[in-house]
């Protein structure tokens, strides 16, 4: 190998001033290419008023990139089996913090990992697809040429890799003591910081995997049981719908210029749906959002990098099961329960995936939430005292294949054989169209399959109805949504039902619905723990506080 590409030898000091640059040219590509906001953060430090913050953070910042030069420099002098194992450390995490950045603005955090976990293989294989970051090539390149044309004149080994390693888990274990906030960093350094603190305070150590891995076992809190009658039998449905993507702004009932929901509008015009227009969701992510709706996490309980609160809180079929009702969970997009505890299933009478909605028969993805529909239409038209939450699968991309070709009222709408793929700009306007589509196909026509006759809904039955997230409909290259901006947090919220005159001027978030269905369900006040943020029933507009929105478990972005 010498002879073929006579590599040149490499002394501590030449291996140093090669270090050196490796980390320059990474720091200066990833300002430019990667487009990490160094410039932005340094900013807010030197603006910031708390000048021993700004400077535990620079140091902190200095060290991390200190840690990936003294890794570099290793990686340099490495004998080959170390020069290799390094470079697919520097390759890999280099891939997934600048897909993340492609998709998210951001670097990864714990609950990034806790997600692909959790999702199934398929969802795996789209976000891949969808994420991929090509500007990895050229750093990965360049490192790889430096690795293959120099050698060391004293190859260095695993007595040198380990501490190195323990160094990076140190200084990651360490900063968040000191900054309760993350930095920008250069990628492999973030990689660090992100398995270092997923081993901290992930699953590991919270026990969140179960006792079978680390001998803890992680239950949800139980809730009071009033004192009922033997045969109390709630007088109502309950009916939760979480929809999938839906954009609070693209819904005609809230003001926007296309007639997106007729449906809705009339409803509202008749004075049968209390809409709280514009909400705030928890999270731009569903699992997130799932979380907080089904236990009450509201914006103020985090950051919890640990998930603890997520799968220790008592959840929204906890309470509804001690006040005798049925509880019924219908999922438009999963085949499994993706919730954060597995016990969580014994809370529900009937979970249905999208395999029982469909009761193994095949049909267009637009069909499957009318098929929920009639479901729950035989349910609420059959008997009273059901508790029923249902995840649609909603106007999830690709927005083409929620409503049939037939459906297509605003042209020319965007269509793709990948649906992962993130449109140009001169297209944007067609994915407007086929959003809107999707919305107003959706939206209709499952209402109109759930019920007849909305002026007489059966069995007191009332519908709480919101989106998980809003969507960025691609402007800026971004990702359909995960992200830190404001509309892809932008849902709607109403309430259908003959409840009692309600002031809907209160700015709404996903912060409120949790209180609110323990009112529907009339479960006591005395009973509950208080959160601080009041139900819909019993507010109003004068009572309204800045809301907030949380794009993942350890950040928390202001929405109004």
């Amino acid at each position: 190998m010498n002879t073929l590409i006579n590599p040149v030898s490499l002394n501590e000091y030449k291996a140093r001033r090669l270090a050196f640059a490796c980390v320059l040219f990474l720091f200066v590509y990833e300002c430019y290419v990667v487009r990490v906001d160094y410039a932005g953060y340094f900013a807010y430090l030197v603006d910031s008023e708390h000048t021993f913050f700004s400077l535990i953070t620079l140091a902190c910042l200095f060290i991390s990139f200190y840690a990936f030069y003294k890794l570099t420099y290793f990686a340099l002098l490495a004998s080959w089996p170390f020069r290799i194992i390094c470079f697919v450390i520097f390759a890999f995490s280099i891939l997934v913090e600048y897909s993340y950045q492609k998709a998210l603005g951001r670097f990864t955090i714990t609950p990034d990992i806790q997600t692909a976990i959790a999702t199934t293989a398929e969802q795996q294989s789209a976000a891949l697809s969808m994420y991929l970051n090509y500007t990895a090539a050229i750093p990965c390149l360049f490192l790889l040429f430096c690795f293959i044309f120099t050698r060391s004149d004293k190859p260095l080994g695993i007595r040198q890799f380990i501490p190195l390693n323990l160094l990076f888990v140190a200084c990651f274990a360490i900063f968040p003591v000191l900054i309760d906030q993350p930095f920008p960093t250069v990628a492999t350094a973030a990689f660090y910081r992100t398995g270092t603190d997923f081993l901290i305070n992930g699953p590991i150590t919270s026990g969140k995997w179960g006792s079978n891995v680390t001998g803890i076992t992680v239950a949800r809190r139980q809730v009071a049981k009033p004192a009922l009658p033997a045969e109390y039998l709630p007088d109502k449905n309950i009916i939760v719908i979480v929809d999938e993507s839906v954009r609070g702004d693209h819904f005609s009932l809230n003001g926007y210029g296309r007639e997106t929901t007729p449906l809705l509008d009339d409803l509202a015009a008749k004075g049968l749906l209390h809409n709280w227009g514009i909400a705030a969701a928890a999270s731009t992510g569903s699992r997130f959002t799932y979380s907080a709706l089904t236990t009450g996490l509201t914006p103020d309980d985090f950051p919890d990098t640990s998930d603890i609160k997520a799968t220790t809180f008592p959840t929204i079929f906890q309470y509804a099961k001690a006040m005798n009702y049925t509880t019924y969970f219908f999922d438009g997009q999963m085949v499994g329960y993706w919730g954060d505890n597995a016990e969580d299933k014994k809370y529900i009478d009937s979970w249905s995936g999208v395999i029982d909605v469909s009761d193994g028969r095949s049909f267009e993805p637009y069909d499957l939430d009318n098929q929920i529909a009639k479901k729950v239409r035989k349910i609420i038209y059959g008997s009273k005292g059901n508790f029923i939450f249902i995840f649609k699968h909603g106007s999830h991309i690709p927005y083409q294949s929620n409503f049939p070709k037939d459906q297509e009222i605003w042209q020319p709408s965007y269509a793709t054989t990948n649906k992962y793929a993130i449109p140009s700009n001169e297209q944007l306007e067609s994915v407007r169209n086929a959003y809107d589509n999707s919305i107003r196909y959706n939206v209709n026509s499952f209402f109109d399959e759930l019920i007849d006759d909305y002026t007489n809904i059966p069995n007191n039955t009332v519908i709480l109805y919101t989106g998980d997230h809003g969507q960025s409909l691609f402007v800026n290259g971004r990702a359909s949504h995960g992200g830190k901006t404001r509309e892809e947090a932008t849902v709607p919220l109403f309430v259908i039902g003959m409840l009692s005159k309600i002031d809907t001027g209160y700015r709404a978030s996903h912060a409120n619905i949790f209180p609110t269905i323990l009112d529907l369900i009339s479960y006591p006040e005395e009973f509950r723990e208080k959160r601080g943020f009041p139900s819909l029933l019993k507010t109003s507009s004068k009572e309204s506080r800045p809301r907030f929105f949380n794009p993942d478990l350890g950040t928390k972005i202001p929405f109004d």
